[in-house]
């Protein structure tokens, strides 16, 4: 089976360059036959890949330690369920589920794009082939998962500690996916630029489209992220701007202002060239993100595919930008709009004003994440023994504000009109929305938040949300007065504007995010306790009980359960078990929280040290609204569903006129 699989990643690569060489020169030369030919080689690369991953699978199952991958990510203790992390826990199976995955998505792509856009849809596919033939040309030359050993070890290494988590069956493929996912809006744009059809605005929609589904997915595997950093990793935070994190959260922002700005193209055929090279960022990013998840240069805690290969996805970063600015360049006057920004007071300026805060995070993140490498690369590896890195105060110093202000535009720009507002007309306009904000941030100080940043967010918040459901309620009262009934009239003025209603619950969905990012980040308590079982504790009005700590050893690793009795104020809240788990082949700990979440606060235990004596450490948390960060992300997902669920077209009417009337003559 494995020798199947092998011929099967040859296969694909065959594939993969027949499908970039075939589409560009069908396109081209104007050989339809050729192009159709490379769509259905494209049609077929991902069963042959599913070939070479299911040869993979089989191998990890049935335990054949002579193939090198197996035998260095599991072991005869592993469990089978564990397999599908196992498949992506080392450089090479990653590399072939980010193939393979690609290749699925790129076949959805074309076969949509094939009709809506037939003159972009074969340099598209080119371009995608492109891609694929580079990622099969490092797995078949470089990072091949079903080579084998000459000598076969009687057990394997055992999958890293760090990765036997829930959290990590669904964030790294996740993750992966979303960065990959950026080259299907990316090769849309180019390939209409290569296509000459650039400036015709027929690839907005579909571009649109792909932008959001892989927004969506990178959304959803930045949260899974921060929940699995949250839960195991034992730090009693989320997000640290450590740089696998960055990798993702980069080409986010970059998406998240290509979704904005195209809107506008979309609306008044503004914007052309500026979103040609948001998109090109954003798949530049993107690279630049599974560059560093390869494990290059730049280090990292959750680099957990290492590799040394990361140089070359730098340097196939660099030949995509540099050729893609090249196309932009060479069609820029197929770009051009007639329409112009009529004023910065509108719907346009704020857009506009939002894409560039997202980009200004995006590379003052970028920068903060590369530095050190750079740093280090001119000045040797240690200055004065001390290896440079960029903390987390600096992110969130410069970042902080910025993100804030496009949280404060985000509120701002849908109430504005389209073309031009009046400062009159605005401030009519944001009178509630202002005034809860006013009352927001009074009753912070009020409560006792003496944060001056932490109540001005408040107030912000306050703000965005009140224009929010401003919009609703205006909205459902205009219909109501035709005579619908309330509920009635809030589901069809849903439905009758999809992507902008959509947007609205998923801008609730980023206020939830962002007021249990600032609650948590502002009042959240943490203390160090000592304790021997049968002591007791408190914090922030929880009381808790060290019981006893239970030893369990396996094979590969020793597991330590510390239990306690919980009570907060005179209710018992019952036990908890936090955990903290050593590996013996990998010499490194996994510690698993001991968490309880309310919407309120989350009380939260996490142990650091067992002592031969009995005595323990443990770090004790108490965290305020946690939990609504948690819940924004199906906010968030089914906010992106609706904007994307197709929008109900009225049913065309035959209109009868009498008969000899001039209208019928006609």
């Amino acid at each position: 089976m494995v020798e199947v699989g092998y011929v099967a990643l040859a296969v694909a690569l065959v594939l993969s360059a027949y499908i970039a060489l075939g589409s560009f020169v069908g396109a081209t030369r104007r050989i339809p036959e050729l192009t159709l030919s490379s769509r259905y080689a494209l049609y077929t690369l991902p069963l042959v890949l599913l070939v070479a991953s299911i040869a993979l699978i089989y191998a990890f199952v049935t335990h054949d330690f002579s193939v090198r991958y197996v035998a260095e990510h599991s072991n005869l203790a592993m469990p089978t369920a564990y397999t599908w992390v196992a498949f992506y826990a080392g450089n090479a199976g990653s590399l072939l589920f980010l193939t393979i995955v690609f290749a699925i998505l790129s076949t959805i792509a074309v076969y949509t794009m094939r009709r809506k856009l037939p003159h972009t849809a074969p340099y598209a596919t080119g371009i995608l082939g492109l891609v694929a033939t580079f990622f099969m040309g490092i797995i078949v030359f470089m990072a091949n998962p079903l080579s084998r050993m000459a000598v076969v070890p009687p057990d394997g290494q055992g999958i890293n500690p760090l990765l036997v988590h829930f959290g990590m069956f669904i964030h790294p493929p996740v993750q992966m996916t979303g960065l990959i996912s950026v080259a299907i809006p990316f090769s849309i744009a180019i390939g209409a630029m290569l296509a000459r059809r650039g400036g015709r605005d027929e690839w907005v929609e579909l571009g649109r489209i792909w932008s959001m589904i892989s927004w969506l997915i990178l959304t959803l595997g930045l949260m899974l992220g921060a929940w699995w950093a949250y839960t195991i990793l034992g730090w009693g935070g989320y997000w640290a701007w450590d740089p696998v994190e960055n990798s993702a959260l980069m080409p986010w922002l970059a998406m998240s202002a290509f979704i904005h700005s195209v809107m506008v193209q979309r609306r008044r055929g503004m914007f052309r060239m500026w979103n040609m090279v948001i998109i090109i960022l954003a798949f530049t990013l993107a690279q630049m993100g599974m560059f560093i998840n390869r494990g290059g240069a730049v280090p990292s805690v959750h680099s957990f595919a290492q590799s040394t290969m990361g140089w070359l996805f730098l340097m196939f970063m660099g030949v995509t930008l540099v050729s893609s600015l090249a196309v932009f360049v060479w069609r820029m006057d197929s770009l051009r709009s007639r329409e112009k920004l009529d004023s910065a007071l509108s719907r346009e300026g704020a857009f506009l004003l939002q894409n560039v805060l997202f980009l200004i995070v995006a590379f003052v993140t970028l920068w903060g994440s590369i530095f050190p490498v750079i740093f280090e690369a001119s000045q040797g590896l240690t200055v004065d023994g001390v290896t440079v890195t960029v903390g987390k105060p600096y992110f969130d110093r410069i970042n902080g504000p910025i993100l804030l202000v496009i949280v404060l535009v985000m509120g701002i720009g849908p109430i504005m009109p389209w073309r031009r507002a009046t400062m009159r007309n605005l401030l009519r306009a944001m009178r509630v929305p202002l005034l809860v904000g006013l009352i927001t941030g009074v009753v912070m100080v009020a409560i006792g938040i003496r944060e001056p940043v932490a109540a001005f967010a408040f107030a912000v918040y306050g703000i965005v949300a009140a224009g929010i459901f401003q919009e609703w309620i205006r909205g459902t009262m205009s219909r109501h007065r035709k005579g619908e009934n309330y509920l009635v009239a809030f589901g069809r003025l849903l439905a009758a504007n999809r992507p902008r209603y959509g947007g609205y619950i998923v801008h609730i969905g980023i206020l939830m995010l962002a007021v249990g990012a600032t609650a948590s980040s502002f009042f959240g308590i943490q203390r160090d306790f000592v304790m021997s079982p049968g002591e007791q504790a408190s914090l922030g009005g929880y009381t808790f009980q060290y019981l006893a700590m239970e030893r369990t050893s396996f094979p590969d690793r020793d597991k330590d359960v510390a239990r306690f009795l919980v009570a907060s104020g005179d209710k018992p809240l019952g036990s908890m078990e936090p955990s903290r788990t050593f590996y013996h082949n990998f010499r490194i700990g996994a510690t698993n929280a001991g968490i309880r979440s309310t919407p309120v606060e989350d009380f939260y235990i996490v142990p650091s040290e067992f002592n031969d004596d009995g005595r323990a450490v443990f770090r004790v948390y108490v965290t305020p609204l946690v939990w609504w960060m948690w819940f924004s992300g199906p906010v968030i997902f089914l906010g992106t569903l609706f904007a994307l669920s197709p929008q109900r077209q009225p049913a065309p009417t035959t209109v009868r006129f009498p008969a000899g009337s001039r209208a019928a003559k006609a």
